[in-house]
C-alpha cells in the first residue's frame, strides 16, 4: 500500500507504480488523480486544495472530509485506514520536507506500539531518505539503490546494537538515547545484506544519499 501526501521531495517515479494500492492525503489526492491514478480512498481535511481543486477531486471520486478540529493528524487516520483494511506494508510519500511538527509526526505513526506489535511495516520514503524501524532481533539490511549511508537511531535507552559488515562494525553496544554513535555508517562492498542484531528495544534506521 501507498499513500501519498504531496509532491514535497518525491521521485515522481513512484506513480510507474499503478498496480499497486494507493490511499490519498489531503493534496496528495489530487496529485494521484493528476497522474491518472485513482485512489482507493482518500482521507484529509482538504485544507490543502483550493476550492477549485477540491471540486476537481470531488468530480472523479467520492470523498468526505474531516474536521479541522480532529484528535489525529491526515496522515495518521491514512495510515489507521491501510491498517484496518489489512495491509501489513505501508510505504508514505510526499511527508518529509514540509514542516517539523507534521514530519516528527510522522515518525511517532513509525514507532505506535500497536503497529509494532502488529508486525506493521511502515516506511517514509522522498528521493533522498528511506526510514522504517527495526524491533529486537537479528535483521538482514538491502541496500536501496543508490542510497550509501545507513544510520540507527534509538528510540530509548539501553538498547543494546550489533553491527556485522557494514563499513563500521560495532560490537554488542549499549545505546542511550540521544547518540549519535551509529549516525552514518555506511553499506560495504560486497555484502548485499548485513547484519544488525537489536536487543532490548526499538531503533530507527535511515537510508540516505547526498543530494
Amino acid at each position: 500500500m501507498n499513500l501519498l501526501c504531496s509532491l514535497r521531495n518525491v521521485d515522481e517515479s513512484i506513480f510507474l507504480e499503478q498496480q499497486s494500492d494507493w490511499i490519498g492525503v489531503d493534496r496528495g489526492t489530487l496529485e494521484l488523480l493528476n497522474h491518472q491514478i485513482i485512489p482507493i480512498a482518500a482521507v484529509g481535511d482538504f485544507d490543502s486544495v483550493t476550492e477549485k481543486e477540491l471540486n476537481q477531486i470531488k468530480e472523479q471520486i467520492e470523498i468526505e472530509p474531516v474536521k479541522k478540529e480532529k484528535d489525529d493528524t491526515d496522515l495518521a487516520l491514512a495510515v489507521n485506514l491501510a491498517v484496518e483494511l489489512g495491509y501489513s506494508e505501508i510505504k508514505i510519500y510526499g511527508a518529509t520536507g514540509g514542516r517539523l511538527d507534521h514530519f516528527m509526526g510522522a515518525i511517532q505513526i513509525l514507532t505506535k506500539p500497536e503497529f509494532l506489535a502488529d508486525d506493521i511495516k511502515i516506511s517514509l520514503i522522498d528521493h533522498q531518505n528511506i526510514i522504517n524501524v527495526l524491533k529486537p532481533g537479528n535483521h538482514r539490511i538491502s541496500q536501496v539503490e543508490g542510497m550509501k549511508y545507513i544510520s540507527f537511531v534509538p528510540l530509548t535507552s539501553n538498547i543494546r546494537v550489533k553491527l556485522e559488515q557494514f563499513k563500521y562494525e560495532l560490537p554488542y553496544t549499549t545505546l542511550e538515547q540521544g547518540s549519535t554513535l551509529t549516525i552514518s555508517n555506511e553499506f560495504k562492498e560486497g555484502f548485499e545484506q548485513p547484519k544488525v542484531t537489536v536487543e532490548l528495544g526499538n531503533i530507527l534506521v535511515i537510508q540516505s544519499k547526498d543530494k
